[in-house]
């Protein structure tokens, strides 16, 4: 048998050159199911920062590489359409589709709201097309989705385990209104459903459409062979790796600043041998009576994501590379899968995005240049959940997370750290807000919004920094909402970097009275009062004293650093000539061999 590009192919095969343009097509499709859910969300979350994922898989529930969307989301998203089966069975139709917030039916938190649609193709279910959008308010106690403080899921807002939301593509309108009845901003949320389901739809007829041109078999017969193809991928890069074991230990602020930190520990074992790796995560402490507790979902997705960004950027994000990482958890565990009724309503931040850069960072002990610093813990205050009434319409409730302010990401060998990374769960997707958009959306003053001086961790290669950002309510009395993290164990670096920046908070009143908040956040700003997040910046990779001094001076002319970060972080001495800064080479080198001595002597 003879394919279009004039190789030979196994019959039943697919060839080359249809197999590159199925997996463009099926990329089209998932951007397609994007932008209908990006153009029609109502909330600010989904039409500016883009807080969502779409995804597709088939009914062997081997998913394909998304064209777009959140690693945390992204990574663990097959587990969705399982829920769907394990609960449903054969009981599913043409028409259907199913809602899910539930950590315990596969989802990542209760503030996703995830959307499955199975497609059918001549009378068999082929694929499901998914949609998750994080939400402003699923009906918490208090007008967030972040519980950091939820004892169990009873302190955490409406949760849908997995249930038909639409039966005959029409709405299912008893499970609407129980979701209208328990959320502040039915309105909004009921926009924001629309474009979740726009969104799966768009994608049913997508792959309706492509089957008909290529027929239901060789578009089947194409995501088996994209799976063993993403394995083999996966395969080639493993057994590169020298074989290893490594176990390290990071850490999570406590619940009280100041108080003892929640540890996270895992274990990576490469076997290129067998061209496995595996990570082991039973070490952890148990659930904890926090909503920073992980899901399965997530625990899932931020380890996979970790592993596969060290293998290489060309193996494909799927199930044929994802069946190379084996994950040991324990039901139970704050890192692992929650025992019921454990509160998980953060398990996407916080936690979460201590595992990601920790299993990134065991690579920098298996090869020189693997691994990456640690990047940002937790949302920031300028990441926000703010709510309240706005008397500029209407005097309308409202609820929306704000995405602004920089949140550094750490530094890898060869680049420093991504300023719009955000935490790993993100790792630079999410849209950053402009002040135009979020002054327009909410009824606030941003009155500073710049990088943050000395934020970055050193190293090498730096973390990126975080931002200094100040708000300010108007006419209106706001509530805001954060579960930070990163005051007291902030952002780690690896390979020698150092840690970036602190994450702190705090209010100034119509006095200039000036209070430091805690890092998991509820405060009211009344009219006049002002708002002060200064975010983490990402940890640096390698050791600062290696680092290029003139890129040392750029950061000083740009005014990220100081004159002494210069001088006893990176051992830099550089003076100022007009509006540039020089470095004085013999000053720099005997300052450096001061500092490498002093290095040597603590060692």
């Amino acid at each position: 048998m003879v394919a279009t590009n004039g190789e030979s192919v196994e019959p039943g095969a697919v060839d080359m050159f249809t197999m590159v343009v199925l997996r463009r097509r099926f990329e089209a499709i998932i951007g397609d199911m994007v932008n209908a859910l990006f153009k029609s969300g109502r909330s600010g979350v989904l039409n500016t920062a883009k807080d969502f994922t779409c995804s597709i898989t088939d009914s062997k529930l081997q998913n394909v590489s998304a064209a777009v969307g959140l690693p945390v989301h992204a990574g663990a998203i097959d587990l969705i359409p399982r829920a769907v089966i394990d609960k449903f069975g054969e009981d599913i139709e043409p028409g259907d589709c199913f809602a899910n917030n539930s950590a315990y039916h596969g989802n990542t938190h209760c503030g996703d709201f995830t959307l499955c649609a199975p497609v059918f193709f001549e009378g068999k279910l082929i694929f499901y097309t998914i949609a998750r959008a994080h939400l402003a308010d699923m009906g918490f106690p208090t007008p967030t989705t972040y519980g950091p403080l939820s004892r169990d899921v009873y302190e955490e807002g409406l949760i849908l385990p997995c249930v038909r939301i639409q039966r005959s593509r029409k709405d299912v309108q008893e499970v609407i209104d129980i979701c209208q009845a328990n959320i502040r901003a039915p309105s909004q949320f009921y926009g924001d459903y629309l474009a979740c389901l726009a969104a799966v739809r768009t994608g049913e007829r997508g792959i309706e459409e492509l089957c008909k041109r290529y027929g239901r078999t060789t578009v089947l017969d194409f995501l088996d062979q994209y799976q063993d193809y993403a394995e083999r991928m996966a395969i080639e890069a493993i057994r590169k790796l020298p074989a290893a074991r490594v176990e390290k230990e990071a850490w999570h602020d406590g619940v009280i600043p100041g108080g003892p930190g929640i540890p996270v520990r895992a274990i990576l074992t490469v076997d290129p041998a067998a061209a496995m790796i595996e990570i082991d995560l039973r070490q952890n402490v148990d659930n904890l009576a926090l909503g920073i507790n992980m899901s399965e979902s997530t625990t899932t997705a931020s380890c996979r994501n970790g592993v596969l960004s060290m293998l290489g950027p060309d193996i494909p994000r799927c199930t044929g590379a994802y069946k190379r990482v084996r994950l040991l958890m324990r039901e139970g565990a704050a890192v692992g899968k929650p025992r019921f009724p454990a509160a998980t309503s953060a398990a996407t931040t916080n936690l979460c995005q201590v595992l990601s850069p920790l299993v990134q960072s065991l690579f920098a002990e298996v090869m020189p240049r693997l691994g990456a610093g640690f990047s940002t813990v937790g949302n920031p205050a300028s990441c926000a959940v703010v709510s309240g009434r706005d008397t500029r319409h209407g005097n309308r409730a409202f609820a929306n997370q704000i995405i602004m302010g920089y949140w550094g990401g750490g530094g890898v060998y060869g680049h420093d750290g991504w300023v719009t990374n955000g935490g790993s769960g993100a790792a630079g997707v999410l849209n950053q807000a402009s002040v135009e958009v979020v002054e327009q959306q909410q009824p606030i003053i941003v009155e500073r919004l710049e990088v943050a001086i000395n934020s970055a961790g050193p190293g090498q290669w730096d973390g990126g920094p975080g931002a200094l950002c100040v708000y300010r309510a108007r006419q209106d009395n706001l509530r805001f909402t954060s579960n930070s993290g990163g005051r007291d164990h902030p952002p780690a670096g690896t390979g020698g970097g150092v840690h970036g920046g602190e994450n702190r908070t705090w209010k100034i009143d119509t006095n200039g009275l000036r209070t430091e908040l805690p890092p998991f956040l509820d405060a009211v700003l009344h009219t006049g009062e002002k708002l002060v997040s200064q975010a983490c910046g990402g940890g640096g990779f390698g050791n600062p004293l290696d680092r290029d001094p003139a890129l040392v001076a750029a950061r000083l002319q740009q005014g990220w650093i100081t004159s002494e970060r210069a001088v006893d972080g990176y051992g830099v001495i550089a003076y100022r000539d007009g509006e540039h800064f020089i470095v004085d080479d013999a000053a720099t080198a005997a300052q450096r061999q001061k500092l490498r001595a002093a290095q040597g002597f603590q060692a």
